[in-house]
């Protein structure tokens, strides 16, 4: 019966330990890349300008409309004029239905708009008079537009591909950011369950220091005040040992629902040793962030947009003329085979003109304002550049330190551990007093929670410099997601 239950445990074991997921750090960042709710998000935006970019470069090429009215149907009593000049009224039926097709192409060198067609007209009367007419248009041609107004084409060539860059650029820096929040959840939870495990330790070890204190209280070998400090030690370890448990179990769920998986995922961390071995040079990282870094897009076109904004003002507060000219050919007749029988000419030209002759300083205003804002831009953006080189050389500086720390806490992790385990040893013995064994232990736990700090500033900074530089100065390449 006893080795029936030894072999159900083992069974046991071995399935929570199977279905236990294990991840490195490295695994953590591809899950949250590929599953998590976040990474949906930065491909969302990114589809989002894909869109828009498409739609930019469409309205370039020809389009084919069709519109027509099939049909229209007015019943009423209406004034007819008569040939002598007098008015009747009349009951009137009027069925009436049109069809076109257009082909429209936008001239954006100039801003205007070219048009070819054909079409057709069909009324027919019914009531006090009756009679069937076709109108058609075998051909028109025509073109529109705003002389000496505001070209949104010519100013769309110009934003519209920074813009596009500028996403592509902010999907790759996004995506080396949600890296870096995957550090963060990552080294949440590996904090918590190394100092859960670390806890449980303190415990254990606290207890059989305990015990053994007791014993010696018995001998007479230690005072009470002594023992009432080891139990003390005891009560306080137990008390922190349960707090971590709730810790690791809060951020084990955080980590969880970050990556996509159920709050009920069984996560177990395990802490890469091998850190990159390299140092970054500042001229390196500025010459790549200078070329790739989207905020510089973003600061392009924010000026363009401005100078566009003072362009549109202008246009507005100025003369300007409408021009739109039409040719083609028409014909009119009762049946359809008729109406497209010896067409005629029919041309259409039209100049509207607009003047703003009295407006009390309105539009010098207006552009003064338009103008303001487009230098203020400059200047903002001028200073953006000088954090922004300032902001590379921190963030390089802070890589090449966080590196060296990390060798140091490691390396002090490793001796608070020794050391601790030493005194414990020699306290064991007699030779050391308790005041010294928990100055190792709080020593050692100290700098436990220091390496694992550092390892998280370190990873921090690893995936800060690639998403600004856009470059993996571990593989000398170019980051491209």
């Amino acid at each position: 019966m006893n080795r029936f239950l030894i072999i159900i445990s083992l069974l046991l074991l071995v399935f929570n330990t199977s279905a236990q997921k294990v991840l490195s750090l490295n695994d953590v960042i591809t899950e949250a890349k590929t599953k998590s709710i976040r990474s949906k998000q930065i491909e969302n935006r990114y589809q989002n300008s894909y869109w828009r970019n498409f739609s930019y470069k469409k309205q370039f090429l020809p389009s084919l409309v069709f519109d027509g009215t099939l049909p229209q149907l007015q019943r009423a009593i209406s004034s007819v004029t008569q040939p002598d000049g007098s008015e009747v009224f009349v009951n009137r039926n009027v069925f009436s239905s049109s069809a076109n097709l257009r082909i429209n192409q936008v001239v954006p060198l100039v801003g205007g708009n070219f048009f070819v067609g054909t079409g057709i007209d069909h009324i027919r009367l019914s009531g006090d008079a009756n009679s069937t007419t076709y109108l058609s248009r075998p051909i028109e041609f025509g073109y529109s537009q705003n002389l000496f107004g505001f070209n949104q084409y010519k100013w769309d060539k110009k934003i519209e591909p920074l813009f596009f860059n500028e996403a592509q650029l902010l999907k790759n820096e996004e995506i080396e950011e949600l890296s870096k929040e995957s550090v963060n959840k990552y080294f949440d939870l590996l904090r918590s369950q190394l100092s859960l495990k670390n806890a449980e330790k303190n415990f254990l070890n606290n207890d059989t220091i305990y015990k053994i204190g007791k014993g010696r209280y018995g001998y007479g070998k230690i005072a009470e005040n002594e023992l009432l400090q080891l139990e003390l030690s005891l009560l306080n370890s137990e008390i922190a040992f349960e707090q971590e448990k709730v810790n690791f179990e809060l951020n084990r769920q955080r980590l969880a629902t970050f990556l996509g998986y159920s709050s009920s995922e069984k996560i177990e961390l395990k802490l890469d040793s091998i850190i990159p071995d390299f140092e970054i040079d500042y001229t390196e990282a500025l010459k790549y962030a200078n070329q790739l870094n989207s905020a510089l897009l973003q600061q392009d076109r924010e000026i363009f947009e401005a100078e566009m904004n003072v362009a549109r003002v202008k246009s507005t507060n100025r003369f300007s003329i409408d021009l739109t000219a039409t040719f083609g050919l028409s014909q009119t007749a009762n049946t359809i085979s008729e109406a497209y029988i010896a067409p005629q000419n029919q041309e259409f030209i039209s100049l509207g003109i607009r003047a703003p002759l009295i407006q009390w300083g309105l539009g010098k205003g207006r552009i003064r304002q338009a103008k303001t804002n487009a230098d203020l831009v400059r200047s903002t953006v001028e200073q953006a550049k000088i954090d922004f080189d300032q902001e590379i050389f921190v963030t390089v500086a802070n890589f090449n330190l966080n590196k060296k720390q990390l060798s140091v806490s490691k390396r002090a992790n490793e001796v608070a551990d020794k050391r601790f385990f030493v005194s414990k040893q020699r306290y064991l013995l007699g030779k050391t007093i308790i005041t010294d064994l928990q100055i190792a232990q709080q020593e050692k736990d100290r700098a436990l929670i220091n390496y694992i700090n550092a390892n998280r500033s370190f990873w921090r900074s690893y995936y800060h410099v690639r998403k600004i530089t856009h470059y993996d100065f571990e593989k000398k390449t170019l980051i491209e997601n």
